[in-house]
């Protein structure tokens, strides 16, 4: 009985199935212009708009951050630059504390060119450094004697060639954004400045009839000056940009500890008899300084921009010189108290080139 039953139902089906398939030739679509010139359903579903949302309590992976990349800059700088090296030499503190010796050498000009990098590291660290060198063809030494040790009073000139200038700085800072435009670094490193000066002939220009009277020729070698500065560095630096592909950057190293070694020769002085010297006069000191620089720059392309920039650098020190220790027949020398300042400062091109890895 049940197995006549599903037999029946079964015939039933194809019987409806071939009915509705006759039908189908004669059947007005929807959605054709003969049912209705605007359809009323979506012939084709949106695609689903959920989103999987695992059960309370199970385990969820989190995305693993991608690693943190290098970012390089490297370039070239040519600067053009001017200073000066001076020094006070005061007395034997035994006897007073007058000054008795100044020497000024001024117009210290210079065509420096230089290689500089920085290394963007992960976390928001950096390594950046720059090195130079270049010549000192030009400027002057004033040398200038006083009373009551030199009377009348002596102020001499002559002409510097020959010098040399070398500089480094090295430095690790961490650097963060301020807003979109603005990014600020905080740094501290090493700086380097290497200063040899040479002076040429003497000529008296105050009152003194005893001193380089009559002139020495310029071709004479009378005066070189050789003085290396050791720094710390502490700085800040910022970087704006006020529209899209233009960027200012300024930097201001504060030197919290400047040390300084230098020799003196005095050439026409060099012997082995009473009062003469035996060879280069050592001085040391210690003190303070700063250096400033600010940046405007271009981005020509994505990874090249060139830039214009300027700079200034002040160092002082004070320590002693062994003049005495090296006047030949001087006995119980002493230190003399000694003062030095240099300075400089000028503008610079760059160009530099960044990548990434």
């Amino acid at each position: 009985m049940r197995s006549s039953i599903v037999v029946a139902f079964a015939g039933l089906s194809l019987l409806a199935t071939a009915a509705a398939a006759g039908d189908l030739d004669a059947a007005v679509l929807r959605g054709s212009r003969a049912y209705e010139a605007t359809p009323s359903y979506q012939i084709a579903p949106a695609a689903p708009s959920y989103e999987y949302a695992p059960p309370p309590g199970a385990a969820v992976m989190a995305p693993v951050p991608a690693a943190p990349g290098y970012a390089f800059e490297v370039g070239a700088r040519y600067w053009y630059s001017s200073g000066r090296l001076a020094k006070d030499l005061y007395d034997d503190p035994r006897f007073s504390n007058d000054i008795v010796s100044r020497l000024t050498y001024d117009g210290l000009s210079s065509h420096s060119f230089e290689a500089f990098g920085k290394i963007a590291l992960p976390n928001s660290l950096f390594v950046k450094g720059y090195a130079g060198i270049s010549g000192l063809s030009k400027g002057s030494l004033n040398d200038e004697d006083f009373p009551p040790l030199t009377i009348p009073y002596s102020s001499t000139m002559s002409s510097q060639s020959g010098g040399r200038l070398g500089y480094v700085t090295a430095d690790l800072g961490y650097g963060f954004s301020v807003n979109p435009a603005t990014n600020v670094s905080l740094f501290a490193g090493y700086g380097f400045v290497a200063e040899k000066v040479n002076a040429y002939g003497c000529n008296q220009i105050g009152s003194n009839p005893f001193i380089c009277v009559p002139t020495i020729g310029a071709s004479v070698l009378a005066i070189t000056e050789n003085a290396q500065w050791h720094a710390a560095r502490l700085g800040v630096g910022v970087e704006f940009k006020p529209i899209e592909k233009l960027t200012l950057s300024m930097e201001a190293a504060w030197l919290p500890v400047v040390q300084l070694r230098s020799y003196d020769t005095h050439w026409l002085r060099l012997g082995s008899t009473f009062g003469s010297f035996a060879g280069p006069i050592p001085q040391t000191g210690d003190g303070t300084g700063f250096q400033l620089e600010a940046l405007l720059s271009y981005q020509v392309w994505d990874c090249f921009s060139v830039g214009l920039g300027g700079r200034y650098w002040r160092f002082d020190a004070r320590g002693f010189g062994d003049l005495e220790a090296t006047v030949v027949g001087v006995t119980n020398p002493l230190p003399q108290p000694v003062e030095f300042v240099s300075e400089r400062y000028g503008v610079f091109l760059q160009g530099s080139y960044k990548f990434n890895l």
